[in-house]
């Protein structure tokens, strides 16, 4: 009797544990193991605020949650956060020896003056802004007089001119290592001469215009600064690059970030609307190089009284470089970043 008892169980329990329940239906959905009817009440997930979701040890992959700072539906993927309303980012960025103390821009574009929400659904990570911005209309290119259409991006909660600067300023003529050094389009410094919607090429000291501070405003608009290596470095990280490669030199391919930032990368995506465009560079002799194959972005970070740091893309490569001994005498360009 008892071995029939135990066989009676192992069947009923096999049955219980390999079928489909229902709530609210007789007929579960055979793909389903839970299946939730209803016409007048929703399934209810946890609610909480970011910070508490970051307290999670080691979250499930397919973990559903509701964030009460953001007021989305999210689900971990393994090393992201992926939300339901159009952003994505790494839960806790491990913290990165290189950037203790230092300041690194979290600020939404909700937040810029004149920012309207108009998302473009071809980049997942990012979330895409039109930007009125009258008092400096060539901080994207091609964009109209006042208003930029879909200037900015935010990734990861920080706020991205999502074009590179055209900003011109008559002090900026002849390409020197000065306060005056210059600005230009690729193929030459003649004021009207610019690749199609690649911006200008700074030498570091004219987009500082003369300051040497990390996080100087430079020639990025009113509330806007360039940002620092730091800051760069977050947004890596937001992209799932780990510490470890972001504190490395040249390409660094941890988390696929190039592909993210460009349709022109390797295997570019622009997941984050980004959107980078290999623009080229000018050498110190005067030299334009690599257009349509790779392209650079100061920092406002030193590495001595010569040299700064800058990040890049090329099409060959599915990660972004990071070079810590650049001339500012070359001629990059330039991205701005929220305060």
């Amino acid at each position: 009797m008892m071995k029939k008892n135990c066989t009676f169980f192992l069947l009923w329990f096999a049955q219980f544990v390999f079928s489909q329940v229902g709530i609210g239906t007789t007929a579960p959905n055979a793909s389903s193991i839970l299946d939730l009817t209803s016409t007048s009440a929703g399934f209810l997930p946890p609610r909480m605020t970011t910070a508490q979701r970051d307290a999670i040890a080691t979250p499930a992959v397919g973990l559903i949650i509701y964030n009460t700072t953001i007021n989305c539906i999210e689900w971990w993927n393994g090393s992201l956060w992926y939300n339901a309303c159009g952003t994505t980012f790494q839960a806790t960025i491990p913290t990165n020896p290189l950037c203790l103390g230092k300041t690194i821009s979290k600020t939404p574009c909700s937040m810029v003056a004149g920012a309207t929400l108009n998302d473009d659904a071809t980049t997942p990570l990012g979330v895409e802004y039109d930007w009125s911005n009258a008092t400096n209309p060539t901080i994207g290119i091609g964009l109209g007089a006042t208003t930029n259409t879909r200037a900015l991006v935010e990734i990861g909660g920080q706020c991205w001119c999502r074009f590179n600067s055209d900003v011109t300023n008559t002090n900026l003529t002849a390409f020197t290592n000065t306060s005056t050094s210059a600005w230009s389009g690729y193929y030459s410094n003649a004021v009207n001469e610019l690749a199609a919607d690649e911006g200008r090429l700074y030498q570091w000291t004219a987009a500082m215009q003369g300051a040497i501070s990390e996080r100087a405003q430079g020639i990025c608009p009113p509330g806007f600064h360039i940002p620092s290596d730091c800051e760069w470095m977050y947004l890596e990280g937001v992209l799932g690059m780990s510490v470890a490669a972001m504190q490395q030199t040249f390409f660094r391919n941890s988390g696929n970030v190039g592909q993210d930032l460009s349709f022109l990368s390797s295997g570019g995506t622009n997941a984050s609307g980004f959107t980078a465009l290999l623009s080229g560079t000018r050498d110190v002799g005067g030299t334009y190089l690599n257009r349509t194959f790779s392209a650079y972005w100061w920092s406002s970070t030193e590495s001595s009284a010569l040299n700064s740091i800058h990040r890049g893309l090329d099409s060959s490569n599915i990660g972004s470089s990071r070079n810590p001994n650049i001339a500012k005498a070359q001629a990059f360009c330039l991205r701005c970043l929220k305060d």
